[in-house]
């Protein structure tokens, strides 16, 4: 069961550290935007390249940030029942899902390093501006993205797993998530 654990904390690392380093990318799509509205309105020379610049460096910020926010699973969930669960009744019911979402994780992650790999082949460009940029780096991002998803959703699964079978270690007791008020309540009642 260590094993199982170690790489549970791994993903959980590392998911913490890609989400800390993309963070960054917020002041990067700062700076394009500024520096597009001073050429445009104080020297009336607007770039050709800004717009398609921050769509791209929004785009990999946002999924590549999805990895982080699900390692807290602070993506939106249907809560109508499930608050009402057990721990080990959530972690069964986590396992279930999350069985299902990894298996289409692992299809998607398939599709989009095709995605990736046929841009690369054909050195595919933009063809919404003048400057035509490479898209196959910025298509290359979704498969990464997934992969790291997808390494998180396993994660989960297997945390759950432990939980719903009472087997594991802290890092799996803990779900990947800091301890609140609700969960030492229910460690309380266990």
């Amino acid at each position: 069961m260590p094993s199982v654990c170690h790489l549970v904390s791994w993903v959980d690392r590392l998911s913490e550290i890609v989400g800390k380093a993309v963070s960054w990318m917020c002041l990067a799509i700062i700076a394009v935007m500024l520096y597009e509205i001073a050429a445009r309105y104080f020297f009336n020379n607007p770039t050709a390249w800004a717009h398609e610049v921050t769509t791209m460096l929004y785009g990999t910020f946002c999924i590549i940030a999805g990895t982080y926010t699900h390692r807290y699973q602070g993506h939106v969930r249907s809560e109508a029942l499930y608050h009402l669960l057990s721990r080990r009744g959530k972690a069964i019911i986590d396992t279930l899902t999350g069985s299902l979402v990894l298996f289409v994780l692992i299809v998607f992650f398939i599709a989009s390093v095709d995605f990736a790999h046929d841009s690369w082949v054909r050195n595919e460009v933009s063809s919404r501006s003048t400057w035509a940029p490479p898209l196959y780096p910025f298509k290359t991002v979704l498969p990464v993205a997934v992969g790291l998803i997808t390494l998180q959703s396993a994660a989960h699964l297997l945390r759950d797993i432990c939980v719903a079978f009472n087997v594991g270690c802290d890092a799996c007791a803990t779900r990947g998530i800091e301890e609140t008020e609700d969960t030492a309540a229910e460690k309380k009642l266990l």
